[in-house]
């Protein structure tokens, strides 16, 4: 199945037919004023990359950009992927919604590329849609337009109508772009394996690792059951909201690279009024809908620009083109929660902790610095009515500043703030005077109601208790294995060199955890042991005294442990 199809990186064969896209990506890169960039790749040997660049007319490797060019990276970037093509301009689209990889300006200017590649053939559609769905377009199809409706770099849409009498859209894919695409991603992937080899400087951009993220991404857009997936998943989630449409797709007439759904005949939402509707019911409706997904779902459409929602009769909307999604587990919708009552709060010190809690580190992190920057933030909301405060960009913005402080924020919860800078932009523009707090606040209610239900803390106490239970017979082992090694003289401790002072106060925090750990699993061994005296006689306080005592040990167990862990952190966080 195409889904389980990898591009090959690194496929020093296929290089041989890729040198001609050297060539070209050369040619485009000089043109923007790349030249150094250039100048870097003429010094790659492999696949005999560098003698055909050196070998190229120009005048000089490192010249700038044509007269009157723009002159900042960003756009200059972005007339480079414009000019590469259908793989670049896809490229450029997806990094465009991943502020995690780059940085706002280029994700911005990204965002301005359009998909300006000629239509495919209808010849060709019809071959690839009688290829996929092993049937002639007039035994599906009672008609099938031959004008396209709209062209992208990867596929086209006609109109049709099925036998049964619907209406329908049917997306294709353009013949041969899977091969096209995994030739550039396998050429760009070894000119930048072969730049950070050889020049250390471009190791941070971590090319590679972009590339790799494109390429999963990408993987999922060729795979046309994905979006069907999606469609299906979006409309369990709104089969009870007459205000919300989501097309409905024919699973029989689709495949990877086919998907026929439901054309929904309406209008682009900012003309919602051309067709009667209000425009500030449409902007409530479209938030509500995307709050519904991201904090009850979610699941989430993670591009939801005006183009994507349309306007039908009776303040209805409707979402389009869900190939791209977003997902929050039930743990990341409740840090969501938290933060945003800590942003409304201007808690400077929660929303620090929140964003550690969520970041996987990468580095040492300032704390103090880090909790200066937010409170920045913060001074930019102060005073201001609530009508001009945009509460999704002042999200995005903690989100994204948390990069510069070795914070990594999963991608999941950038695509999400991306999704509410969106819908917020987008409503808006709809009604100026929309309140976003007060739309937001029910859905942060019922979260923290769910959190705090008496169903939800029996489960999770249920699984801390399992958590528990294993990690209590677990650990004796673990203390046993250690005072083994340490019996037969094979226990290691790796030490630094350290001043003196410093390395006999570091070994006596040692000792002192040690014999923590010890008076703990002593706990929790001799409570254990009291709580399979079933018939033990004695009553403590109107409580056997087994139950009594084993639980006060696994109490003391549980305090013990817990300043220990507190003992660590603050050792690893000195900034505390």
């Amino acid at each position: 199945m195409a889904s389980d199809r990898q591009f090959p990186f690194l496929n020093p064969m296929s290089m041989i037919k890729d040198l001609g896209r050297v060539r070209d990506i050369a040619a485009v890169l000089v043109k923007h004023g790349f030249g150094q960039l250039v100048t870097a790749l003429a010094q790659i040997d492999a696949y005999g990359i560098g003698p055909l660049i050196r070998s190229m007319p120009f005048q000089s490797p490192s010249e700038p950009g044509e007269p009157g060019e723009p002159t900042t990276n960003a756009v200059r970037v972005r007339l480079v992927f414009q000019d590469l093509g259908p793989t670049f301009i896809k490229l450029g689209q997806i990094l465009s919604t991943r502020p995690d990889l780059i940085p706002d300006e280029y994700a911005a200017e990204l965002r301005k590329l359009q998909d300006n590649v000629p239509p495919f053939g209808f010849a060709e559609a019809r071959a690839q849609i009688e290829g996929e769905l092993k049937a002639s377009l007039s035994a599906v199809f009672d008609r099938f337009d031959e004008t396209p409706l709209g062209t992208a770099s990867i596929g086209q849409v006609y109109a049709a109508r099925l036998k049964t009498g619907e209406e329908v859209v049917v997306k294709v894919q353009r013949p041969g772009v899977r091969a096209k695409i995994e030739s550039d991603i396998n050429l760009l992937t070894a000119l930048a394996s072969q730049l950070e080899t050889r020049f250390p400087r471009f190791k941070p951009y971590d090319a590679t690792g972009i590339l790799q993220e494109f390429h999963k991404a990408v993987c999922r857009e060729l795979d046309y059951t994905t979006e069907l997936r999606n469609c299906l998943r979006f409309a369990d989630i709104f089969r009870q909201n007459p205000e919300v449409t989501i097309p409905r797709v024919y699973k029989p007439f689709s495949s990877h690279q086919v998907l026929t759904m439901e054309r929904i005949r309406g209008v682009k939402i900012t003309l919602g009024e051309t067709i009667g509707d209000d425009k500030k019911i449409l902007a409530r409706t479209a938030l509500r809908a995307v709050l519904v997904m991201v904090f009850e779902a979610g699941f989430f459409h993670a591009d939801p620009h005006p183009g994507n929602i349309f306007a039908l009769e009776g303040n209805r909307v409707a979402f389009l083109d869900l190939g791209m999604v977003g997902r929050l587990d039930e743990g990341m919708r409740f840090r969501m929660a938290d933060l945003i009552v800590a942003l409304l709060e201007r808690d400077v010190e929660e929303i620090a902790r929140l964003l550690l809690m969520m970041g996987i580190r990468e580095g040492k992190v300032n704390q103090p610095r880090l909790r200066r920057d937010i409170s920045e933030v913060m001074d930019k909301i102060l005073g201001l009515p609530l009508e001009e405060i945009r509460f999704s960009e002042i999200l995005t913005d903690l989100l994204e500043g948390a990069r510069r402080h070795h914070l990594k924020i999963p991608n999941e919860y950038t695509l999400m703030g991306k999704a509410l800078l969106t819908i917020e932009g987008l409503g808006r523009e709809l009604d100026p005077l929309l309140d976003i707090e007060s739309e937001v606040a029910p859905f942060i209610q019922k979260l923290i109601l769910v959190r705090y239900s008496a169903k939800h803390l029996t489960r999770t106490m249920t699984k801390r208790l399992n958590e528990f239970y294993h990690w209590s017979h677990e650990l004796p082992s673990h203390v046993m294995t250690i005072l083994d090694d340490l019996q037969a003289g094979e226990l290691r401790v790796k030490v630094e060199q350290l001043e003196q002072g410093q390395l006999m106060r570091n070994l006596e925090a040692i000792a002192g955890k040690i014999s923590a750990a010890l008076v703990i699993s002593a706990l929790i061994l001799s409570s254990s042991l009291f709580l399979t005296f079933t018939k033990f006689e004695y009553v403590i306080l109107g409580i056997p005294a087994s139950l009594f005592l084993g639980a006060i040990g696994y109490v003391g167990a549980a305090f013990l442990g817990i300043r220990m862990i507190r003992a660590v952190v603050k050792a690893k966080d000195p900034d505390e």
